[in-house]
């Protein structure tokens, strides 16, 4: 298969999972990257948990993407993700950037007035009082030992933590347009132009696709970092100004990039994107790998911070908290063990999801043995509460 064909085959298969709108400068990489590390800075008793149930909270830490944009009674949530703390800027200087995001208002419904006052569209995002209501819902989880809830509520937190240490989550300058970058325009999800469209996607989203592996390497915590919080919107607003004091700096360098390669549209940039993501990565790359930590960190001490607050209760305290299983209780869902065999078309679940899989499916093979159960039909399964994967798409 060609690289081209490879591309393509990439995007198309972007496009089936669904991601309506797209995703900006956290791209789904990012994401999954801060979610697998900030588990490994937990505490054991922590990790454990999250660990047993890694592939409902990587398929979590990604449903903002995917299943809330395709929801029409959701579409708030599309303000979740980001804030614009400098949105009073007179001027796109730094000094006047980092000023209005300093006097941003603390309380949500005066940035909501804020809002209105400055752009009638409507809102310009709310993402720091949103880390703030699931930090207050997964103590609450924990708490009361509602495991699943621990882990949703957990995945959640970490796709908000990346968002918040993501400089163009942080800025009315969401894409870019605010500082003259290239736009590719108007390009439809699956186009292979699609990742290159501003320079929030090509440096939050391409440029980490690329290097993650690297990126990943790269992120190094010390055990001192592991410090929970316990005032998450101060923290929130805290994470938001370090990101959005990085945005001059990734803009200039793309808008160099592109004048050094005499770029002037797309088709110029695809064309040349192997050597535009090698100059952003020598100039950029560092800052990414920074704003990857920070967004780890973040992630790890909200859900560390929230346990505080519970007491700390241990997986075994958790368990004997919730009692049966929702899903030990309902008779249409059967242990794996219970069945002879499993073909690649069985339909089954994890104990502690509301997602039903095919067994062939990558997200269904991620599921441990002992939290494994099956169904006898869809029917059954969407009986039992359940929804289809995006992945594997039963039919």
């Amino acid at each position: 298969m060609t690289s081209n064909k490879v591309r393509v085959w990439v995007y198309s298969l972007i496009c089936f999972l669904g991601f309506a709108v797209g995703v900006r400068a956290s791209g789904l990489d990012a994401q999954r990257m801060v979610a697998r590390k900030s588990v490994e800075m937990l505490p054991e008793d922590l990790a454990v948990l999250f660990r047993q149930h890694a592939g409902e909270l990587l398929e979590r830490v990604v449903e903002p993407d995917t299943v809330w944009r395709r929801d029409s009674k959701l579409r708030e949530r599309l303000d979740w993700h980001r804030v614009a703390m400098d949105i009073e800027a007179t001027e796109q200087t730094y000094d006047a950037r980092m000023a209005a995001a300093r006097n941003f208002p603390r309380d949500r419904a005066a940035a909501k007035r804020l809002y209105r006052r400055l752009n009638k569209r409507g809102g310009r995002g709310v993402l720091p009082w949103v880390i703030e209501d699931y930090y207050h819902q997964l103590a609450d989880a924990f708490r009361q030992g509602r495991e699943p809830d621990v882990v949703r509520t957990a995945a959640y937190l970490m796709h908000f933590a990346t968002n918040a240490a993501s400089p163009f989550d942080a800025s009315a300058n969401y894409d870019g347009k605010r500082t003259g970058n290239l736009q590719l325009g108007r390009v439809e999800l699956g186009h292979p132009h699609y990742a290159h469209r501003s320079v929030a996607q090509r440096f939050g989203g391409e440029l980490v696709r690329r290097h993650g592996g690297r990126y990943g390497d790269a992120l190094k915590m010390s055990p001192g970092d592991y410090e929970p919080v316990h005032e998450p919107l101060t923290r929130a607003r805290s994470v938001l100004l370090g990101a959005l004091a990085v945005l001059d700096e990734i803009t200039a360098a793309d808008a160099e990039i592109i004048d050094l390669m005499q770029v002037s549209d797309g088709d110029g940039l695809v064309a040349r994107m192997d050597e535009y993501y090698q100059l952003l990565d020598e100039r950029c790359g560092p800052i990414c790998i920074e704003r990857l930590r920070q967004g780890t960190v973040f992630a790890a001490n909200l859900i560390g911070g929230a346990w505080s607050a519970a007491g700390r209760p241990s997986i075994a305290e958790i368990r004997r908290r919730s009692g049966p299983t929702e899903a030990q209780a309902k008779p249409s869902e059967q242990p794996a063990e219970d069945k002879v065999a499993l073909s690649d078309n069985t339909i089954v679940g994890s104990r502690h999801s509301r997602v039903y899989h095919l067994y062939a499916c990558p997200w269904a093979k991620k599921i441990a043995p002992e939290n494994l159960v099956t169904f006898e039909s869809i029917s059954a399964a969407k009986a039992a509460g359940r929804r289809p994967c995006k992945f594997c798409n039963p039919q």
